[in-house]
């Protein structure tokens, strides 16, 4: 019985340092860029949008996947103030959508908040972490999908601005917009969901 409620203790003792470990790889940044980063530390990223003080940007030499299967739009990597913020990635396909919410609620539990809009069948998940939050929406009229990670310090500020410019969103890019053909060679693959 004392080996039972020890090996109990342990597993709930190692879980607690578990999830903070993997909540820091998303506090520091994404992937290799660390949020608040200026846009001119970014390599080989072409600007595809913005105004004023927001600027939005994608690498053109990389491809992203989503349990390998491609991403089939761009991810977008939002600035404001010159300062990293927030990326954003649409999703294709009811299975990947669902496959990425698992995997969230895996890492990280349930949302923190929970949301429905009757106009236009919207329900948005949010879960916050301690500076970022991850943003997962679902437009079921529309079908469409997005993630979204934000830099809460900073996103503050920009939501700020929007609201002083009375803007619902961030300037979005203008699309479609597909500047990978440009490039002969097969683009290197990287797994959006390693975080």
């Amino acid at each position: 019985m004392k080996f039972v409620v020890k090996t109990i203790m342990v597993a709930a003792f190692l879980g607690m340092l578990f999830i903070p470990v993997q909540a820091a790889e998303l506090e520091s940044g994404f992937r290799d860029t660390k949020w608040a980063s200026p846009a001119k530390d970014l390599k080989g990223f072409t600007k595809v949008g913005g105004s004023e003080k927001f600027a939005y940007y994608v690498n053109p030499q990389q491809k992203y996947t989503f349990f390998g299967n491609e991403v089939s739009d761009h991810v977008i990597y939002g600035f404001y103030d010159d300062k990293f913020f927030a990326v954003y990635a649409n999703i294709e396909g009811i299975d990947i959508f669902s496959q990425i919410k698992s995997y969230i609620q895996h890492k990280y539990g349930i949302p923190s908040k929970t949301s429905r809009e009757t106009r236009g069948n919207l329900t948005t998940y949010i879960w916050r972490l301690k500076q970022t939050q991850i943003k997962f929406k679902h437009h079921e009229t529309s079908g469409k999908m997005k993630i979204s990670f934000y830099y809460m310090p900073i996103a503050k500020q920009a939501n700020a601005e929007m609201i002083k410019n009375l803007e619902a969103e961030p300037p979005w890019p203008d699309f479609p917009f597909y500047p990978f053909s440009n490039y002969g060679d097969p683009l290197p693959m990287m797994e959006f969901m390693r975080f």
